[in-house]
Order: C-alpha cells, then sequence, then structure tokens
C-alpha cells in the first residue's frame, strides 16, 4: 500500500531523535486534494491522516489506542483549537457536527472518508466573518462607562455561546473592557501632559522675570485638553487596530491547507503534547533552524502594518547583486516564479519568511513598494545564505585570582539532517573545547541559557 511505503520512507528518515518526544516531518508529501475521489480510491489527504495514524499506533514510545475516546478528545480539543476564546463557534454548530464525535478514529485508520475537519471549516469560515462584521459594528459606536457591568475573560470557565445574541453580547463587553483599558491609560497620559504643560508654563514665566524679556514660546502636549470623548474615540480607534491586525494575522487559519495542519497536530498533541506534525513548509522552516542555514535572497525584514520592510542586506546576497532592493523597501506581495502573488499585508514576520524563503535555485518574485511611492516586481534566484547567531563560540575570561575559565556559548543543539558534513552542535562544541584546553584553562562553562533545545541526538554525543 502507498501508506506503508509513506511510513517507510519517514521512519527510514529518522525522523524521531529530536528533543523532547518525537516531530513527525512529512516534508515529501504535499497534499492537494480533499475528501473522497471520484473513482472511490483514497486522496492524498486520506493517505496522510492515515498514515500519521499508522506511525503513532505502532511507533509511538507510548501510544494511545486510536479509538471512540481518542476522537472524541480530538473532537472536543479541534474546537478549542480554532476558537480558544469560544467567541466564534455556536453551541448550534457543536451540535450539528455530534455525528463525527465519536468518527474521527475511523477516518484516522481509513474506514471513513475524511469528512469532519472540512464539515467544521465551512462552518468556521462563516462564523470568522459574521465575527468580523459583529466586532466593527460594536466599535463603531462610543461606550458608556457610567454602568456596572462584569466580563469573564477566563475561557476555560465558559462555555461556547448558546446563539447570536448571546455571542453578540459576549463580544460587547469583551470589547468594551478592552477600550477601558486604553481609556484609562490615555487618562493618565492626559494627567501627566497636563502636569507637564503647568511645569513648561511656570519656567517660562519665571525665565521671564528674571531675564525681563517676554516670555519664552513654550510647546505644549495637546493631550492635556483632550475631552473623555475624545479619549474614548482614541481607544476604540486603538482597539479596533488591534483587532483588525489580529484577524488579518489569521487569515492563513481560513485556508484549507492550514486548517488541516491544524486538525493533524490536534491528533499528533493527543498522543503527547511534544509530538507534532510538520506540512512541508514548516518542515522546511524547522530544517533551516537547526542546520543554521537556507536558501532565500538575503534580506532582514521588519514587520510594519502595510507590509514587511527590509531592514538590511546581506552582502553578495541576491538581494544585495540585484542592486534592485534598498533598505527601507516595503515587500507587499510574494510569488513563487510565475505563480499567483500572496498579498502579505497582516502577516506575521515568521510567515512572511516562510513565503521568501525556498529551495536552492528556484525563483522568488517580490512585489516592491519604493520610498517614492513607486511599485516594481523584482525576480531573484534564491541561494545558500549561511546564519552564525545560534553556532556555538568560545572565550577565555580571567578571573581576580588569576585563573582561566573556558566558556562555551550554546544556544541550541543544531544539527543539519540533510548533511553528515553539515554543522553538528556536538562536533562545534568539541572543536571549541580542544581550542579552550590549548589555552591552558583550568575550568570549563558550558551556557545553555535561552538554549530552545533541538536534537536529542546531538544531546546525547555532546554528554559522552
Amino acid at each position: 500500500m502507498l501508506s506503508n511505503k509513506i511510513a517507510a520512507i519517514m521512519l527510514s528518515k529518522k525522523v524521531w531523535p529530536f528533543a523532547a518526544a518525537g516531530i513527525v516531518g512529512l516534508s515529501f508529501w504535499a497534499y492537494t486534494s480533499f475528501g473522497t475521489s471520484k473513482d472511490g480510491t483514497p486522496t492524498k489527504q486520506q493517505i496522510l491522516l492515515q498514515t500519521i495514524g499508522a506511525v503513532l499506533e505502532e511507533k509511538h514510545f507510548s501510544p494511545k489506542k486510536i479509538n471512540d475516546a481518542f476522537s472524541k478528545s480530538v473532537f472536543k480539543e479541534y474546537f478549542e483549537k480554532l476558537d480558544s476564546e469560544k467567541n466564534i463557534f455556536l453551541q448550534s454548530d457543536i451540535n450539528s457536527l455530534k455525528k463525527y464525535e465519536t468518527a474521527i478514529d475511523d477516518e484516522i485508520k481509513g474506514s471513513n472518508p475524511v469528512q469532519f475537519y472540512t464539515a467544521v471549516g465551512e462552518i468556521f469560515k462563516k462564523r470568522i466573518q459574521e465575527t468580523r462584521e459583529l466586532y466593527r459594528a460594536i466599535l463603531a459606536k462610543p461606550f458608556s462607562f457610567n454602568t456596572d457591568e462584569s466580563v469573564v475573560l477566563d475561557a476555560e470557565q465558559l462555555s461556547f455561546c448558546p446563539n447570536e445574541k448571546e455571542r453578540a453580547e459576549r463580544w460587547r463587553k469583551r470589547l468594551k473592557y478592552m477600550v477601558l483599558e486604553r481609556f484609562v491609560e490615555l487618562q493618565e497620559q492626559r494627567d501627566n501632559a497636563a502636569k507637564n504643560n503647568n511645569k513648561k508654563s511656570n519656567e517660562a514665566t519665571l525665565g521671564s522675570e528674571t531675564t525681563s524679556e517676554k516670555p519664552a514660546k513654550v510647546e505644549l502636549d495637546t493631550m492635556a485638553t483632550k475631552t473623555d470623548a475624545e479619549l474614548e474615540v482614541i481607544a476604540r480607534t486603538r482597539v479596533l487596530k488591534t483587532m483588525e491586525r489580529f484577524f488579518d494575522r489569521n487569515k492563513k487559519r481560513l485556508e484549507d491547507n492550514e486548517q488541516f495542519s491544524l486538525f493533524l497536530n490536534t491528533i499528533t498533541e493527543m498522543m503527547d503534547p511534544h509530538t507534532e506534525y510538520f506540512a512541508p513548509i514548516e518542515k522546511r522552516a524547522f530544517d533551516e533552524q537547526m542546520s543554521n542555514k537556507f536558501f532565500g535572497i538575503g534580506a532582514q525584514l521588519r514587520e510594519e502594518d502595510a507590509g514587511m520592510k527590509i531592514a538590511s542586506i546581506v552582502p553578495g546576497s541576491p538581494a544585495f547583486k540585484s542592486g534592485e532592493l534598498q533598505v527601507g523597501d516595503m515587500i507587499v506581495k510574494v510569488a513563487q516564479g510565475t505563480g499567483e502573488p500572496v498579498d502579505i499585508a497582516g502577516y506575521a514576520i515568521d510567515d512572511a519568511v516562510k513565503l521568501i524563503r525556498g529551495e536552492k535555485g528556484t525563483e522568488v518574485r517580490l512585489t516592491v513598494k519604493k520610498a517614492d511611492g513607486a511599485t516594481k516586481v523584482v525576480s531573484l534566484i534564491r541561494e545558500k545564505i549561511v546564519q552564525d547567531e545560534a553556532a556555538a563560540r568560545s572565550a577565555v575570561i580571567t578571573q581576580p585570582d588569576g585563573k582561566r575559565i573556558g566558556y562555551i556559548y550554546l544556544p541550541e543543539f543544531y544539527a543539519d539532517f540533510e548533511n553528515p558534513n553539515g554543522s553538528r552542535a556536538s562536533v562545534d562544541v568539541a572543536g571549541e573545547v580542544m581550542k579552550l584546553k590549548a589555552e591552558k584553562i583550568d575550568g570549563l562553562v558550558i551556557d545553555l541559557r535561552n538554549n530552545g533545545g533541538g536534537s536529542l541526538y546531538e544531546v546525547v554525543r555532546m554528554v559522552g
């Protein structure tokens, strides 16, 4: 069976020796078809789900049984992953999908077609649009802070909203609380501005009295003159901007592939919290982080509301050699070769970077807005970019008593899994130890503060 071949390939690549438990990375498999194929054969999506289920049951160090109880746990957790604050779905949505509550295990084992996640996705997209219209309507009107009200912000104390009216009320209270927080902050800023203005005015008057000159012109903070009504408008506008940014950043979760990845990770995390599925682009990003190298354009980005601004350019990189990109340029769209450009406004930096990086020798086309407002499309071919910020490094520290202490800093246990001769934390640390021994050190400190983990195999080799 094809699923058995996939499992064999996955296990032969030794995906398990990572920190904590295990990470399932199917970088060789992309899913593009959903549901059941017309001829009744399993779709790529079904094969992927079945393969992961088989690996979890047969190869996990402490497998749970994938049965109706497991299915119920996945059912509950998936809704909470999509709607962690319980203010998007209605209880009626959950009830309408109850028929899948004990059927997810059958989907994982391949006896049922993949239906649960697609059914949830259709409802989720509809509710997201309703929610966006809801918070915009609420924030279009001023709040009154003269009424005593309470709001529950801990989602664990909440259930999903029983109806649309309750959902609207829950959003109204939540948004009112957010606006009130900012309103109080603005009032404090106004009080401080008034005090500073008085101080400046007194100093200017004192100066004119001692010098017999006209009072000097003093720049006063206009915040001091704002009314409560004006502050409420400012607070409401800031909350609206926060909500828009949040929903823009989460628009990727409306894509089928993103929702399917979330569904798969719900399943792996039900097995244990340290087992994770990586979609191809996520697996590539993980490998890049672990190996301290990637294939990209060599530009460091800074997040801005309108897109990603180029903060610096690596000398000798594709971005540098092209001569078409400058620091301060705004990247607004990213396309893979001749593919359709993706608008990255509202994207988190990590998500934008994943689009810009890719395979060696492939083309990426950037739609760039220049400082003068002109827009142009820049085509670049990805090349190898080496990062050494996460590599092991050492120094010798001389103590007041004359003793020389070797110091090794290791921010992560990195390893290039695709290249036997690539960078490895254990090899680099061994090299630093040899350098320090040649310096005749009296002691050694290995600094693992803020080390985020990495390859368990490298840890074992270092300890050995």
